[in-house]
């Protein structure tokens, strides 16, 4: 009986000494020009078109507006545009006072099969089936930020957010590694029709312990890992799309409400499944 108490001990300090590790750079998304990467030191990725336009984008859609490209801020954001001056800002560590000369910064867009199932994966696992096979990501974009704001006694952070989107359903994932900086600006702000919207900082529930972000369990099981909606209005239930073979809890779930309702009807016994 002892031992297996020392066993079960064992576990769970194991298992809380990963959590708390949190993220390594070799966690992060493949970056570098070696996986296609544009990358730049102590300048700012410029304008680039995205694969495919994104609609219903948080912030833009409201005015009818499409966004068809993106810029990589080495502030510490990024940039999501439509074809004229209209933009979301999502502000993973925004701090416009550093010194950004040290900062390289990475972004691509890729349609890669593999890294569009990790990023459902890890999106579905906060927000169940939101993606499903008859309504998959079509593109990410992948953008880094290594070495940010170092100098000095500053050690430099290094995060990473990936958008993975279908054009109508977008969703974003924010992964930190570390964060050297004891506060920054987080959250989601906009620019449209010359009407600006600031940042809101429970978009990223950090508050003023942006430094711990890192460490943090927030909707993911893995620390400083943060998973987000981009959608303006909720998109369509997959599930009502014809033949979607991987919306199988959703589904199956409506599928057993309407048998327990004709059972309910033609006053036939009830199966267990239908009590819960």
């Amino acid at each position: 009986m002892v031992s297996v108490v020392l066993l079960t001990r064992t576990i769970l300090v194991i298992l809380s000494t990963c959590y708390t590790n949190g993220l390594e750079l070799a966690d992060l998304y493949p970056y570098g020009t070696q996986h296609g990467d544009t990358m730049m030191t102590g300048s700012s990725l410029s304008s680039t078109s995205l694969l495919a336009p994104i609609d219903n984008l948080v912030r833009l859609s409201e005015a009818g507006l499409m966004a068809t490209r993106y810029s990589v801020i080495r502030f510490g954001y990024l940039e999501i545009v439509n074809n004229g001056n209209d933009k979301v800002f999502l502000n993973l560590l925004y701090r416009s006072s550093s010194d950004t000369s040290n900062t390289k910064i990475y972004g691509r867009t890729t349609a890669y099969p593999g890294l569009i199932q990790r990023a459902t994966d890890q999106i579905n696992e906060a927000f169940p089936n939101t993606f499903c096979s008859t309504s998959p990501p079509t593109q990410l974009i992948i953008v880094t930020w290594i070495d940010f704001a170092k100098a000095g006694s500053n050690l430099g952070s290094n995060f990473q957010a990936i958008i993975a989107t279908n054009g109508s359903n977008t969703f974003g994932i924010a992964l930190y590694v570390n964060v050297s900086i004891t506060s920054a600006t987080t959250g989601i702000s906009s620019n449209v029709n010359s009407h600006v919207v600031p940042a809101d900082p429970s978009f990223f529930p950090f508050g003023a312990t942006v430094t711990n972000a890192p460490a943090m369990m927030l909707n993911s099981n893995i620390p400083g890992t943060y998973i987000f909606s981009l959608n303006h209005i909720p998109p369509p239930d997959p599930c009502t799309e014809p033949s979607p073979p991987d919306c199988s809890a959703v589904c199956k779930a409506k599928l057993l409400k309407m048998t327990c309702e004709a059972l309910r009807i033609n006053h036939e016994n009830l199966p267990a499944p239908c009590h819960n």
